[in-house]
C-alpha cells in the first residue's frame, strides 16, 4: 500500500510538472505575441511619424522654393530622408542670428526699423528656447 502511495504521489507531481511546463510554455508564447505586436505598433508609428514628416518638407519645400538659398532647399530636402534636424537648427539659428545683425545695423530713421527689430530679436529668443526644450 505504501508503494501504491508513493507511486501516486510521484504520478501527481509528475502531472503537477506537466502542467506547470505548459502553462509556462502559454505564458511564454503570450509574453512573445505581445512583444511582437507592441514591436509592430511601434514600427508603424515610425512609418507614420516618417511620412508626416516627409510631407511637411515637401510642404515647406514648395514654399521655400521661391524665397530660399540653395543651401536651405537642400537641408529641408534632406529631411525627407533622416531624422535628425541637426542641419536644419543650425541654418534656422543662423539666419536669426543674420536678421539680427542686419536690424542691428539699420538706421533707426525708418518708421518700423524699432517694430522690426524687436520682432526679429523676439524671433531669435524663441527660436533658441524652442530648440533649447525639444
Amino acid at each position: 500500500m505504501m508503494a501504491n502511495m508513493e507511486s501516486k504521489s510521484k504520478d501527481s507531481g509528475l502531472e503537477e510538472l506537466l502542467r506547470l511546463s505548459k502553462e509556462i510554455s502559454k505564458v511564454d508564447k503570450e509574453r512573445t505575441k505581445a512583444d511582437r505586436e507592441r514591436a509592430e505598433r511601434r514600427q508603424k508609428v515610425n512609418e507614420l511619424q516618417q511620412s508626416l514628416i516627409e510631407l511637411k518638407a515637401s510642404v515647406a519645400l514648395q514654399q521655400l522654393k521661391s524665397i530660399a538659398t540653395p543651401e536651405i532647399i537642400n537641408e529641408v530636402s534632406s529631411l525627407k530622408h533622416k531624422q535628425k534636424t541637426d542641419g536644419l537648427r543650425k541654418l534656422i539659428l543662423n539666419l536669426s542670428a543674420e536678421l539680427e545683425s542686419w536690424i542691428d545695423n539699420m538706421p533707426d530713421s525708418k518708421p518700423d526699423t524699432g517694430s522690426i527689430r524687436h520682432s526679429v530679436k523676439t524671433l531669435a529668443i524663441l527660436i533658441e528656447l524652442l530648440f533649447s526644450i525639444e
